[in-house]
């Protein structure tokens, strides 16, 4: 084939290909719209039957159970879809809304709570896992603890906890490891069932990762190793943290239970270079964090120990940077 044609017949293959993909993504698009659509409308009809049908005492539940079996739907999945009618009452449709996005937001009872995430997830784009691990009751790591220079909380590294996928058909489905920050990892092999009421390690077994129960209590959560970028003031740390499974996330970091002199003044430049010289060299931080502050930072707690390489003995033994500010006069704590 001549080389002119030869151009030609591989930009018509790519152009065919991308076209094909274009149509394939709207495929999906409109299925996934759709489904949004059809069990708003099942949810209709639903809620008007039992509106207008006087049921027995204790009869709703044997109501799902008849139209289960004889519509061979899950009667939870019905029952989802009445409730999204009764929570969506008026269906606006967004592309970026899917119904694993309402399904979700149906564990929010506030109407108005309601509301500000569906307009968060249009403008933020959030994807439906992300969100069900946002609306997740809040973990015993976001109760803050109280600030003990002599006993700082420490945690375990690499533990997690494991969240079930909500399928909506009530199939069999995978684990996934909470990974914090937001984020989850599908649940590799383990040795025995996986079972959430447990807590896990995670180990490396011939390059593949593998989950293992732990006596860890769930304090001991949310425990990262963390490599230090800068710092945008004392108390501000700009840091890549280890999740676990080869993830690492870039985070912007509030240290718990103290403040810092701001940095446009002397004594917060003073203090920015204590912590500066404090950690001068030290490779690997270890990281306990809590909730977020109101501008979206984690807190944290960092421990550390110069020239020590085990991860796990930073973590145990390390020292607490932010009770160390405080003892050096360089941050005071918080007045709650």
């Amino acid at each position: 084939m001549p080389m002119v044609k030869a151009a030609g017949y591989q930009k018509l293959l790519k152009s065919i290909r991308r076209e094909m993909e274009k149509g394939l993504k709207k495929i999906e698009e409109l299925l996934e719209q759709q489904k949004v659509l059809s069990s708003w409308a099942v949810g209709r009809h639903i809620n008007v039957y039992l509106n207008t049908h006087a049921l027995p005492r204790g009869g709703i539940g044997r109501f799902y159970q008849e139209l289960s079996r004889d519509l061979e739907i899950n009667d939870r999945t019905l029952q989802q879809c009445e409730q999204f009618f009764r929570y969506f009452p008026v269906l606006k449709p967004h592309k970026n809304l899917k119904w694993s996005h309402y399904r979700f937001l149906l564990a929010v009872a506030d109407a108005a709570e309601r509301q500000q995430w569906l307009e968060r997830i249009k403008k933020e784009k959030i994807p439906a896992d992300q969100l069900r691990l946002m609306l997740m009751p809040p973990a015993a790591a976001d109760e803050l603890p109280v600030f003990d220079l002599k006993n700082p909380v420490r945690g375990k590294l690499y533990t997690y906890r494991l969240l079930r996928a909500d399928d909506i058909e009530n199939f069999e489905v995978p684990w996934f490891v909470d990974l914090g920050f937001a984020a989850c990892e599908e649940s590799p092999p383990a040795k025995a069932a996986l079972d959430n009421k447990y807590l896990y390690t995670s180990e490396k077994v011939d390059g593949v990762y593998r989950l293992k129960v732990t006596d860890a209590k769930v304090s001991d959560l949310f425990t990262f190793r963390g490599k230090l970028r800068r710092l945008i003031d004392a108390d501000t740390p700009l840091m890549m943290i280890d999740q676990g499974f080869g993830r690492w996330t870039h985070q912007r970091l509030r240290l718990n239970g103290i403040d810092a002199p701001e940095i446009g003044t002397l004594a917060g430049q003073r203090a920015k270079k204590w912590v500066e010289d404090e950690l001068k060299g030290i490779e690997n931080l270890v990281v306990k964090t809590y909730k977020t502050d109101k501008w979206d930072r984690y807190l944290v707690d960092m421990f550390y120990l110069p020239k020590e390489k085990d991860l796990h003995r930073i973590a145990a033994e390390g020292l607490w940077l932010n009770g160390r500010m405080v003892e050096a006069g360089v941050a005071k704590v918080w007045k709650r």
